[in-house]
């Protein structure tokens, strides 16, 4: 797998290169946003990591060369860093093709466990759907009624306990961060905190006692909901 970092950042840069470098990837740099399209050309990455306040050539607008260019470009998946008051941005660019974003600073772990969900898809596709049931021991999820039965009895669950209880066991196995969670459960609205999804996590363990032996919580991470035993 080759990686692309456009960072201008020397530090920034720097310390994303050792992490994915001890993971195995291969790593390519570039300071600004037209030596990453310079670089792109020779040789087609798997992933971008991409800045979004770059010189000569921003996030935005190097996302969206790279999207309206396949052919010449490859069709790389791309993560945006960005500073918390470039939000508007973040939500255009994502509009033009990146795939996901970081708010900085952040952490490299998670930006890696991000990157490996870009690029393993057909072990971490977040929202693969196979069936309209979903089992765990004696719990149902069936999503096509959104009826959930615990021990025979129907649950109630809220919109989000349910959508958080659903992606968990669409995504059994995988850690799955708390700001993936928050994206996709609370959508625009998560800037709420991160705190919420662990207000949620008990919540469902209160109502559904099997999932406290499943849950398990990945200390500075976020959950991961474990196969069954």
């Amino acid at each position: 797998m080759k990686i692309l970092i456009v960072e201008d950042d020397n530090e920034i840069q720097t310390l994303i290169k050792y992490f994915f470098t001890r993971e195995g990837y291969y790593v390519d740099v570039a300071k600004d946003g037209l030596e990453g399209i310079k670089l792109l050309k020779k040789e087609k990455h798997n992933l971008i990591i991409l800045d979004l306040m770059l010189p000569h050539l921003d996030g935005k607008n190097f996302t969206k060369i790279v999207s309206a260019m396949p052919e010449e470009y490859g069709e790389p998946k791309i993560i945006m860093l960005t500073a918390k008051t470039e939000i508007e941005d973040v939500l255009e660019g994502l509009n033009l093709g990146a795939n996901d974003y970081m708010k900085k600073p952040f952490d490299p772990r998670e930006l890696i466990l991000r990157a490996k969900l870009l690029l393993e898809p057909k072990k971490n596709n977040t929202i693969k759907e196979n069936t309209d049931i979903f089992t765990l021991e004696n719990l149902i999820l069936n999503e096509r009624t959104r009826i959930i039965k615990y021990n025979e009895i129907e649950i109630e669950l809220s919109k989000k306990e349910y959508d958080l209880l659903l992606i968990l066991l669409k995504n059994r196995g995988l850690i799955l961060t708390r700001e993936k969670l928050l994206d996709y459960v609370w959508g625009i609205d998560y800037f709420l905190g991160d705190r919420s999804v662990d207000v949620y996590i008990s919540k469902l363990r209160e109502k559904i006692p099997i999932l406290s032996k499943y849950i398990k919580t990945i200390k500075g991470v976020g959950y991961r909901l474990e196969e069954k035993k």
